[in-house]
């Protein structure tokens, strides 16, 4: 089947430098990264290339250039593709290698030119035929289902499904001959109805009379198809309990999941007549957690299947550890412009391996993270930094104290996450370190969690550190703000104490008392918005410190 390998685009709207995303085998490819940083233009460019226009005709206005410079800068596309073939005019078969768009025109100022390099150097022009055996298919942010199944253009999904069941339907000429006999008989029933007939004759009258002194006249007739689009008469509606009801009736997360479906049975019904490839803004859009991830696993059967999805998304339900070689981060660099980090299994076995997972392979290393992978932890795909905490009481706490000293972590796009004791904290620091995300690390002294200094001993040579300040942190009893690394005391909760005294203990039996609070994180959180009513003490200058630390960490 035809299929597209791999994408490369420079110049081209938010993207300067050449960016390159691979299309692994039977995996969505899921695009990630805040707004604005141009995860819609690497779909634009795809549908340029493989969608319904001929790329060719395509003019771009000045904003389509990266930087609006058309005079600077040139748009240059280019897709690697195989099982594609094209056929010239007397039955000579070659296969498709590339497709190439560039615009202006190379050695003119102006223009678009659509090109392909094949097995034989002197087919260079792409014909209708070759282009149709990989097609995209965009199913946009704004996918209202009255549009997408309805006639509005030739483009939507209706449309498309349409002309499909026609061409096989009009393959057989006696079929054709018995379906146009059958709906002659029904028009003659229509004007059976006298108010019909009347009106019908009224219109045609009034028509002919406008019209009569042009060299075309028209003619106008009610009938139950359309003899160049027989499927014209299909129509899609949305039953409820038996009944039929208006689109207009329906939710906008209803709409939204109606329509995708329309779009995956499209994809499951016509994948095997040619390559296709379904782009999906994201999918997510006005869908409840439980609806998002129903839609997550059903985009990730069609991938597996043989459909090449790629879709862009902030909502960590789309994220398959599993399917990691099909995650792509797409940040923008010091200039705005749009470039995307993509990881295989090697390439982030590599990158464990180089920092300290000697057990690291290119076989075990997803199974490995998919075991422990939560969407908690998932969501700091999304984040500019992340900051690893141990559990769930760091993650409640720190919010607060980092707030009162100036970092907002949720203004600040940081997120803060739970990994689940200090054993886990290394191996969640490789993941998001490999994917270039700033992280910073943060863990106690328990030596009831750790009695051998094995784990700890880890995260810092991981960090860093190693020899006699090594070992002279792993037994230190105080609280050190490192530029990569905190470690709280013995226990995160007892220095808090030591640190405020007799208050902080007050507060938390407040919690217990008052709030009936009996978990760890919601006391610490009480007693976290209690020190910073009283104006943090002692805490302030470690939290100051902490929070610049983490603002400079990967800078």
């Amino acid at each position: 089947m035809a299929s597209l390998l791999e994408l490369r685009v420079s110049s081209y709207r938010s993207i300067d430098d050449e960016l390159c995303l691979r299309f692994p085998a039977n995996v969505p490819v899921v695009l990630i990264g805040e707004n604005n940083a141009g995860k819609s233009n690497i779909l634009r460019a795809l549908d340029l290339t493989f969608g319904d226009s001929w790329p060719a005709s395509h003019q771009p206005d000045d904003h389509e250039f990266f930087g609006r410079e058309r005079e600077q800068s040139g748009i240059n596309i280019e897709a690697d593709v195989v099982g594609v073939t094209s056929t010239d005019r007397r039955g000579n078969q070659t296969s498709v290698r590339r497709y190439r768009i560039q615009c202006p025109i190379p050695g003119q100022k102006s223009g678009t030119s659509f090109t392909m390099s094949t097995d034989d150097p002197s087919v260079t022009f792409p014909t209708r035929e070759a282009r149709a055996q990989l097609a995209s298919v965009l199913v946009s942010a704004d996918r209202r289902l009255s549009q997408t199944l309805s006639y509005a253009s030739r483009f939507t999904f209706l449309s498309r499904v349409m002309r499909v069941f026609h061409e096989s339907l009009t393959s057989d000429d006696s079929r054709v001959e018995r379906l146009q006999n059958s709906f002659e008989e029904i028009v003659k029933i229509f004007r059976e109805v006298e108010s019909f007939e009347k009106f019908r004759e009224h219109l045609t009258g009034e028509i002919q009379q406008l019209t009569g002194g042009l060299d075309y006249a028209l003619e106008v007739d009610f009938s139950a198809y359309d003899p160049s689009q027989f499927f014209h008469a299909l129509r899609v509606q949305a039953v409820e309990g038996g009944e039929v009801r208006s689109l207009d009736e329906l939710g906008s997360g209803q709409e939204q999941l109606l329509a995708l479906a329309f779009a995956n049975a499209y994809a499951r019904s016509f994948k095997d007549s040619g390559g296709l490839i379904l782009l999906i803004d994201e999918p997510e859009a006005h869908l409840h957690p439980q609806a998002q991830r129903w839609l997550a696993r059903k985009i990730r059967e069609l991938a597996s299947q043989g459909v090449q999805v790629v879709l862009t998304t902030h909502s960590p339900a789309f994220i398959d550890i599993l399917g990691l070689s099909g995650l792509c981060v797409v940040r923008k660099d010091g200039n705005g412009g749009t470039y995307l980090t993509q990881l295989g299994r090697a390439e982030l076995a590599e990158h464990c391996v180089k920092h300290g997972a000697e057990k690291a392979t290119k076989e075990n290393i997803l199974p490995f993270y998919a075991a422990g992978a939560t969407e908690e932890l998932l969501a700091g795909f999304f984040a500019r930094r992340v900051i690893l905490v141990e559990g769930p009481t760091e993650a409640q706490a720190f919010p607060v104290y980092l707030r009162a000293v100036g970092l907002d972590t949720e203004k600040s796009g940081i997120s803060i996450l739970p990994v689940g004791g200090v054993a886990s904290l290394a191996r969640w620091w490789r993941l998001f370190t490999a994917f270039g995300i700033p992280t910073y690390v943060v863990w106690d002294n328990d030596v009831s969690a750790d009695s051998k200094g094995v784990t700890r001993r880890e995260l810092l040579e991981l960090m860093g550190v190693s020899g006699e300040q090594r070992e002279a942190l792993l037994k230190s009893p105080g609280l050190h703000i490192e530029a990569t690394f905190a470690i709280f005391g013995e226990n995160f909760e007892l220095t808090l104490r030591e640190r405020l005294g007799a208050d902080y203990s007050r507060w938390e039996n407040e919690a217990r008392s008052e709030l009936a609070a009996q978990s760890k994180q919601l006391i610490a959180r009480y007693a976290a918005s209690k020190a910073v009513e009283q104006g943090l003490g002692a805490l302030e200058e470690p939290f100051t410190l902490l929070a610049d630390a983490v603002r400079k960490v990967g800078s």
